[in-house]
């Protein structure tokens, strides 16, 4: 049996699948993508490759088996074209904004397209396994674009997530965190903003963060934000809000269905926000999982600390015929998983370095670590 290999990012694939539980993961680090790679019973880091970047985003494209990886603070877009994540190329053909924040893949038959979202927002797509790339100005023809923000100086927005649709060809969404959640139907030639969910008292103005579509019922959609995490039944159109700013997840960036059983959720995120994880250095973030549709709501937490100092910054659903395994990686560089649906978690590295949406591994430093100029990689 060949390396089954998993991915490990804030801003890439969350989603893989195998045959068995993964021995191989690509993780996607401060300082570069680390491989890690099950020996015995343990995990090992046997690679480090891209080191001199900070690197958000890993995606596999399965068709060419090519892996791509976006990198925070300008350090552009990377392809490794022999699916083993060691040796990279930069891609720069058509991509003028290098701060990359998020990367996703379409497959159609054999037709591959990537999408990346980047800092300042910008759509960049491309149809040629990333040789070349055009940029989609449909995404500023939509009301408000001047509200787009971001809370942290120099309050420059970004494209969080792009999420394609199962069923819908050439439907799919676009997060920008703060600003706006964007639906196409005509594969990006149009736009609408989704603007349902957002209330004028939300702490948070208009701040989507991941989007989770039902595959069993394309209406059903869960989304997480800065103020917790939403469900709509009406694919988009009126929002039951789950989970709120002050609650256990008030700070939600990670929800997953079981695929057994799609009245099953998890979520990962944090009860304080990035403001005050500087504040305080301590994020409190957590697991925690639904059997009601997002009704109620357990913690899972055993074998996770307690509290949590650095934050989930990434998380992985890996599944397989016969069962389903949990990675999340933080911002103080722990990497954990879990077997058993998060009844109980393991630690598999303490070390990998921090895994981080742009500078979210900064509050979890002493202000002598944030001189450095290892916590600015890229830079």
């Amino acid at each position: 049996m060949g390396t089954i290999q998993t991915l490990l990012s804030p801003g890439g694939q969350q989603h893989t699948f195998g045959t068995s539980t993964p021995d191989e993961i690509l993780v996607g680090t401060l300082e570069g993508v680390a491989k890690l790679e099950k020996i015995g019973n343990d995990w090992k880091i046997t690679n480090r490759s891209l080191s001199e970047r900070h690197v958000g985003q890993i995606i596999h494209e399965p068709v060419s088996g090519k892996i791509f990886a976006g990198c925070h603070a300008g350090g552009g877009l990377w392809v490794n074209d022999d699916g083993k994540g060691e040796s990279w190329r930069q891609l720069t053909n058509g991509i003028d904004r290098p701060h990359i924040y998020a990367l996703a893949v379409r497959n159609i038959g054999n037709k591959a397209t990537l999408f990346a979202g980047t800092s300042p927002p910008a759509l960049y797509r491309s149809d040629d396994l990333g040789e070349s790339w055009s940029v989609n100005t449909s995404i500023y023809n939509v009301a408000d674009t001047e509200k787009w923000t971001f809370p942290p100086p120099p309050h420059i927005p970004h494209i969080k997530q792009i999420v394609m649709h199962p069923d819908e060809k050439e439907t799919f969404f676009v997060l920008v965190e703060q600003g706006t959640f964007l639906k196409t139907i005509d594969d990006g030639s149009s736009f609408v903003d989704l603007t349902g969910y957002a209330r004028p008292e939300d702490a948070n103005y208009r701040d989507p963060h991941r989007l989770i579509i039902d595959k069993a019922d394309t209406q059903k959609m869960w989304l997480c934000s800065g103020v917790g995490i939403y469900r709509t039944d009406d694919g988009g159109i009126t929002y039951a809000h789950l989970m709120k700013r002050g609650e256990r997840i008030g700070y939600c960036d990670f929800a997953f269905i079981d695929p057994k059983d799609s009245q099953t959720i998890y979520q990962g995120g944090s009860t304080l926000n990035p403001n005050d994880w500087f504040k305080n250095g301590l994020s409190h973030s957590c697991v925690m999982k639904s059997t009601d549709n997002g009704i109620s709501w357990e913690e899972s937490a055993h074998g996770l600390p307690i509290p949590m100092v650095g934050s989930i910054q990434a998380m992985t659903q890996h599944i397989w015929d016969d069962g389903m395994t949990f990675f999340l990686g933080t911002a103080t560089g722990e990497i954990y998983l879990s077997h058993d649906r998060a009844e109980t978690w393991e630690l598999v590295h303490s070390d990998v370095t921090p895994i981080a949406k742009d500078n979210h591994h900064l509050p979890f430093m002493s202000p002598e670590e944030r001189q450095e100029p290892r916590a600015h990689m890229g830079r």
